[in-house]
């Protein structure tokens, strides 16, 4: 399998039902570009790069994102879109009595010369943050700014009357957030939650009643997400965590969600490696059985539509009896459970190398979602193995915060007691290699200062100073230091701790090949991480470090196509020679 075969697929994003039809969205890469389109019941309907679908009954309204900007859009029947408004970008937007509510950031200027007394003055994906996410109300007055700030608006719903919104007006910094009621006529707030927490996504009932998903659990990000009834004080649980953490590289851009129709909500749930529907009413019922991944979802209180992976499908989309299917030529290999729920192999040879790959977050998880990657070195002749370690999400907060204080130690223990399992099992011969990205490059770098079992390594946007982390990441100022369970990352205890747990201090240790792939601009793990560990490395093993000039923490799943492609051909190209060649 080549690059470009690999990133042959379609992708189903959104769903939405409307009256007797299905709409969605599909991606693809086309010329190397990402190409988003709404589909109607199959039959493609617009050419640009189209989403946030909304449907009403003068037509359809959608988002064109296109150089750099978002407009929204509506088409009526049989012709051509209009344009209705332009901002920077559009993050949501719903329907009101006064007009179309908007999340939205007006266009950036990052010209001249930038200042700041804010811990978060930076964002992956965003860079310099000179513009907020704001609320706006557009209505044929024009566009009119409602809510704005030193923070961000990150979720608003809405019955047409009644509007809340979330908002991190409290913590921008740690992107802690809260509800808020909303005078569209003022723009005044009047505050709905008071826990210290985090508010994932808010949805509304037409009676006006609130649902949201979200923990109130401060500055954890270990926390599983439950579902909470604002108005009639009552929370649930959707299997072991409300939403989704359950990874993939598919290159679309779900979100989280909730629906609140009458009395019932629907609501995604996880498990382990799936994900399942939910039903919330006086009661939790699981609506999807399986082992799947659902990815997006649509309920119109009477029908319901879903879009979702399996580890040889990318995106399937139910609706009602149809099943489409983007991809039904795809070649895949089914993986096989090693532990259940929780450990996976995509096993092809016995003397065929093995990698094991590993999770970012560290709180996110593996599981029965479609990986590109999985696939192309599963078809190109290796035996892929990956694992769920303390620290991932799925399995109850306790597992969940495992690793918290101990990077490196359960974690890497449990990773490598799965990987002799596997190899035992099925009684693999071949060189073993090792590869993740994020919190997974951080554990690749531990291990071989840690171990030699590895022929080669290949270590993605990683972390090898948590120190230094703490000064340049986005999020590092308070993230490392919860994560390393320190109370004050620039005291002497806290310095300790976090250098203890760094794969710096222990790199003269390091006798595996090393491929180190960054991103220049990554802001979440930034370059100087895999820098570091590099010049460390240079005069000491065989290192290459492979930088792409204007990618983010992203790079792996959304980056340029090019530049995806190219990835996985260096990365094979590093894996073949080392483990392939005597």
């Amino acid at each position: 399998m080549t690059p470009d075969e690999a990133y042959d697929i379609r992708i189903v994003g959104e769903v939405v039902l409307w009256q007797k039809d299905t709409f969605f969205t599909q991606t693809w890469i086309e010329n190397n570009q990402y190409r988003t389109a709404i589909f109607k019941n199959g039959s493609q309907s617009t050419r640009g790069n189209d989403t946030l679908i909304k449907v009403a009954n003068d037509g359809i309204y959608f988002v064109r994102n296109q150089d750099g900007i978002s407009k929204l859009m509506f088409m009526s029947e049989y012709a051509e879109p209009v344009e209705l408004l332009t901002l920077g970008k559009i993050v949501k937007y719903d329907f009101h009595a006064d007009g179309i509510l908007i999340i939205g950031e007006e266009k950036k200027d990052n010209s001249g010369i930038f200042e700041t007394k804010r811990h978060k003055f930076k964002f992956n994906g965003r860079g310099l943050l000179t513009s907020t996410q704001s609320l706006f109300l557009f209505n044929k007055e024009g566009l009119r700014k409602i809510v704005s700030g030193d923070f961000d608006v990150t979720d608003l719903a809405t019955n047409g009357k009644r509007v809340v919104i979330s908002a991190t007006i409290e913590d921008n910094d740690r992107n802690l957030s809260n509800l808020y009621d909303v005078d569209l006529n003022s723009g005044e707030l009047r505050k709905l939650t008071n826990e210290v927490g985090d508010v994932i996504a808010v949805a509304m009932n037409e009676k006006g009643e609130v649902a949201y998903l979200g923990h109130k659990n401060g500055l954890a990000p270990w926390s599983s997400n439950k579902l909470f009834l604002l108005d009639l004080g009552k929370e649930f649980m959707c299997g072991n965590n409300c939403g989704s953490k359950v990874l993939s590289d598919l290159f679309d851009s779900v979100k989280e969600k909730i629906i609140y129709k009458g009395d019932t909500i629907i609501a995604a749930g996880q498990t382990g490696g799936a994900v399942h529907l939910y039903q919330i009413d006086d009661k939790v019922t699981q609506l999807t059985s399986g082992n799947i991944v659902v990815r997006s979802f649509d309920y119109d209180g009477n029908s319901l539509a879903y879009v979702y992976s399996t580890p040889i499908k990318p995106t399937l989309l139910k609706s009602g009896s149809w099943e489409y299917d983007p991809n039904p030529a795809l070649r895949a290999i089914s993986p096989e459970e090693v532990i259940e729920n929780k450990g996976w192999i995509i096993r092809t040879k016995r003397e065929n190398p093995t990698i094991l790959f590993i999770h970012g977050g560290p709180h996110m998880a593996y599981g029965y979602s479609y990986f590109i990657e999985f696939q192309f070195f599963a078809l190109n002749g290796y035996n892929v193995a990956y694992y769920n370690p303390p620290g991932s999400q799925g399995y109850g907060e306790e597992y969940a915060k495992a690793c918290v204080g101990d990077w490196g130690g359960s974690d890497m223990e449990e990773l490598l007691n799965f990987l002799t399992t596997v190899r035992e099992k099925y009684g693999l011969t071949g060189k073993v290699g090792v590869t993740g990205g994020s919190y997974g490059g951080y554990m690749t770098n531990w291990l071989i200062t840690k171990v030699d079992i590895f022929s080669a390594a290949i270590s993605e946007r990683g972390i090898s100073n948590l120190l230094s982390m703490c000064g340049t990441s986005d999020i590092g100022f308070w993230f490392n230091a919860v994560e390393a369970g320190v109370e004050d990352p620039w005291s002497t205890e806290g310095i300790a701790k976090l250098m203890k747990l760094s794969p710096i201090t222990y790199v003269r240790n390091v006798k595996t090949p090393l491929l180190l792939i960054h991103g220049e601009n990554d802001y979440r793990c930034p370059i100087e991480q895999a820098e570091q560990f590099y010049q460390g490395l240079v005069d000491q093993v065989d290192v290459k470090l492979v930088i792409y000039n204007e990618e983010d923490h992203e790079h792996a799943r959304r980056g340029k196509p090019i530049n995806m492609k190219d990835r996985l051909s260096k990365k094979l190209d590093w894996f073949d020679e080392h483990l392939k060649k005597n």
